[in-house]
């Protein structure tokens, strides 16, 4: 398993910086890092932008909870909206109440729908505490689903060069690598501008915007 295997881990990490390519331990580790300095509020911003890709990606699943209004209630309470921890905490508690949450099972990377459902979560819940683990949590959750994009793309594997071993070929993949790109530059954006959701909350609606959108400005 990567991350687990030192020898296996430096194998691929050579393969794909020969590709120059990001692997995902050591995106971890770096979320981890800057993720440690930031605050609660900032490390929610991380959070709940891997959730916001994660939900524009994936439909409703059938007897989950709706996440997207705690999402969008992040966002708002991020940008100073008064109203939005009672909507957040509303998201939580229906979670924690579901079905979904009792029956479901939440250990399997290959469900799309539970990593969109649980990123929102984890968005929640590090908005409300501004723990770290739920911010890694859901860096996780969108590093999961963008492997499930990539295994969902038959003509890749038959594209690996010859040099190249399957593992590294796979988190070659362009949706491995956006999504791991991705997390990187909003941890730079929050780095560099986060400081405005600490002092005030009604200004940062560039960085949130920037954050929101599909594509990295």
């Amino acid at each position: 398993m990567p991350g687990t295997d030192p020898i296996h881990d430096t194998v691929v990490r050579d393969e794909l910086h020969e590709l120059g390519l990001l692997y995902f331990v050591d995106v971890r580790a770096t979320t981890r890092r800057v993720l440690e300095e930031l605050a609660g509020c900032q490390r929610a911003a991380f959070a709940v932008a891997v959730a916001e890709r994660l939900a524009r990606d994936v439909t409703g699943p059938g007897g989950a909870p709706d996440w997207y209004p705690g999402i969008d209630a992040v966002w708002r309470g991020l940008g100073g909206d008064a109203s939005a921890p009672a909507d957040v905490c509303h998201t939580v508690g229906s979670y924690y109440l579901s079905a979904w949450h009792r029956d479901h099972r939440h250990d399997d990377p290959a469900d799309a729908a539970d990593h969109t459902v649980m990123a929102a979560v984890y968005a929640c819940e590090c908005y409300l505490h501004g723990c770290l683990e739920f911010a890694m949590w859901a860096g996780w959750r969108g590093f999961d689903a963008a492997t499930l994009r990539a295994a969902r793309d038959g003509g890749w594997p038959h594209r690996r060069p010859y040099e190249v071993s399957a593992c590294a070929w796979e988190h070659a993949h362009p949706a491995v690598q956006a999504e791991l790109g991705r997390q990187l530059a909003d941890l730079e954006a929050i780095s560099d501008d986060g400081g405005v959701l600490l002092a005030s909350p009604a200004d940062a609606r560039r960085l949130l915007d920037r954050l929101r959108s599909p594509a990295a400005a």
